[in-house]
């Protein structure tokens, strides 16, 4: 039988996920883009201002894309609007379960908080975890006790039985204060009794320069849609 020291070394992303897949990020040579179109209503959501601005960084000499002009210092927000989008009562709901169970995994990320949202029957489709409530919890309990690990939602979107989620996964593998953080979409499926029965994700590091001085994460369209 395989023991748990020859388990980790044939597969190094069970000893430290976070840390094995935000170096397999860095190493890639193309990363996915997710695109995600939907139609929604806004009802409200979680305000605080919305202050953090990229700059320019004339200096800068950008890793990859050079010919892209990525020459703009990558900042991430720490004070934010969360935009939900929904379109009933139901769907604010959801917004606000998604929101909890984000506070949750950072703060009390215990297998009995976690279960009171999320399914045991639960589907996962992130390579970084089996099925089930409970590696989500260890995931994270593992990290919240060693790093002071956040999830900033910036956005919340439902649309019947399913949730998506953009946030940004800070500090969950490194105690450095000017982590950048792991960007990620999060899809969620509700089942029946109003708990997550399905996840799937796609996830990028956030790197150090942009072509643009937009940041991944903050909403700055203010005309008509908003």
């Amino acid at each position: 039988m395989q023991d748990r020291s020859q388990a980790v070394r044939a597969n190094p992303a069970h000893a430290a996920p976070w840390r094995y897949w935000s170096r397999r990020l860095k190493k890639a040579k193309a990363l996915p883009i997710l695109g995600v179109s939907i139609l929604v209503w806004a009802m409200g959501g979680l305000v605080v201002t919305a202050t953090a601005q990229t700059v320019a960084d004339p200096s800068g000499k950008p890793t990859k894309s050079r010919d892209q002009e990525m020459t703009f210092l990558q900042q991430v927000p720490r004070e934010f609007e969360t935009h939900i989008f929904v379109s009933d009562e139901e769907g604010a709901e959801r917004a606000r379960q998604i929101i909890e169970i984000y506070r949750i995994l950072t703060s009390d990320p215990t297998i009995e908080k976690v279960r009171e949202y999320v399914s045991d029957d639960y589907i996962q489709h992130s390579t970084m975890l089996p099925n089930g409530p409970g590696p989500l919890a260890s995931l994270f309990a593992s990290s919240a006790a060693q790093y002071p690990s956040a999830i900033d939602v910036h956005k919340v979107a439902v649309v019947g039985d399913f949730a998506i989620a953009h946030v940004n996964f800070r500090n969950l593998s490194t105690a450095d204060p000017a982590d950048l953080g792991i960007a990620a979409v999060d899809m969620y499926l509700f089942g029946e009794d109003g708990k997550i029965v399905e996840h799937w994700d796609t996830l990028q590091n956030v790197p150090t320069h942009s072509a643009n001085p937009n940041t991944m994460f903050l909403k700055l369209y203010e005309g008509e849609g908003k």
